[in-house]
């Protein structure tokens, strides 16, 4: 009965096997329409990324936000994320002896953190031979991944001297790889860009320290577009982006430093269109210093609900107070 109540999935169908590489090159052409074109498949697989590797930090849980702060154990699973997050983002149908199938063919994911030499090394086990395996990599303090498939057929492994007899690819391996996107950018990690200033906001600790610590990131990161992730990994609850908002948030307690927390609400955005500003979605924000504007300013401004322009605060200006926006 329970079963009843599991989400309909898309049906494995019978094993067609992979005959070539131009098999492989079909598959990428398929995740290209499932994603909408090139440049959305991109797009969508740095977001599956960025998603794994915040699962494996548990920020909300832990404060973690890098990898360097993770076990042995917690790294590895990052690639069992990535498999299951890529699965979601696509709706792939399972494989019979891999983790998915595509346009009848076993594929199989595979993602590393680790390097050998020059190339990311994956851990390939001879169960996967002669099926197509999505490999993948990231590297979060460079902002980077890539992703190639390749057919995995014998010869292009190298001999495994572990207990599984997994083994990396070769060079005939990496040859035969089919690039889905090399060194693309990964959606920003903007503590990690940031140590210093992340370092000075997470030095708060203690129960009771959430909201200092999201005070401290709003100071620190005016400007910059904060991600419900970020939010909820300094603030450690899961009702972090209230910590955010008004009733004893930030906008209530930075208002006297000409700080205005722009949100997704429609009142701001008036605002992100007049500063040239990203439109933060449900769970973002923008920690912003403004200022009254004067007639001579040079800057863009906004008008508040009296018809008083004001303009992004000037480096080391002093602010006191922000204005009230139309509803």
């Amino acid at each position: 009965m329970l079963l009843q109540l599991q989400p309909l999935r898309p049906v494995t169908e019978a094993k067609r096997s992979v005959e070539s590489d131009d098999d492989v090159a079909a598959v990428r052409h398929e995740l290209e329409r499932l994603a909408g074109g090139n440049a959305r498949l991109t797009k969508r697989l740095g977001r599956v990324l960025r998603r794994a590797l915040d699962r494996s930090y548990d920020g909300l849980a832990t404060g973690r936000f890098h990898l360097a702060q993770l076990s042995k154990t917690e790294k590895a699973h990052t690639g069992s994320l990535f498999e299951i997050e890529l699965q979601k983002e696509f709706d792939l149908a399972d494989g019979h002896d891999t983790d998915y199938q595509i346009l009848g063919m076993d594929v199989d994911a595979k993602y590393t953190h680790s390097r050998k030499g020059s190339s990311p090394a994956w851990m390939i086990g001879p169960e996967i031979e002669g099926n197509i395996a999505l490999v993948a990599t990231a590297d979060d303090y460079s902002s980077t991944w890539s992703a190639w498939l390749v057919w995995v057929t014998r010869g292009r492994r190298n001999v495994g001297d572990n207990r599984d007899a997994k083994a990396n690819l070769n060079q005939a391996g990496r040859d035969a790889r089919v690039p889905i996107a090399v060194d693309a950018l990964l959606p920003p990690n903007v503590l990690l860009q940031r140590p210093d200033d992340a370092y000075e906001v997470m030095r708060f600790q203690g129960e009771r320290m959430g909201q200092k610590r999201v005070l401290e990131l709003c100071r620190r990161f005016e400007g910059t577009l904060l991600s419900r992730t970020t939010v909820v990994t300094v603030a450690k609850q899961l009702d972090g982006p209230k910590r955010m908002r008004g009733n004893g948030g930030a906008r209530m307690h930075l208002a006297d430093e000409g700080f205005l927390i722009i949100g997704n609400e429609s009142c701001y955005d008036p605002v992100v269109k007049a500063l040239g500003l990203p439109s933060p979605k449900r769970g973002e924000f923008i920690p912003l210093r403004v200022s009254p504007a004067a007639v001579v300013d040079p800057e863009p401004s906004f008008k508040d609900a009296h018809g008083k322009r004001w303009r992004r605060a000037r480096h080391g200006e002093h602010c006191t107070g922000v204005p009230t926006l139309p509803a």
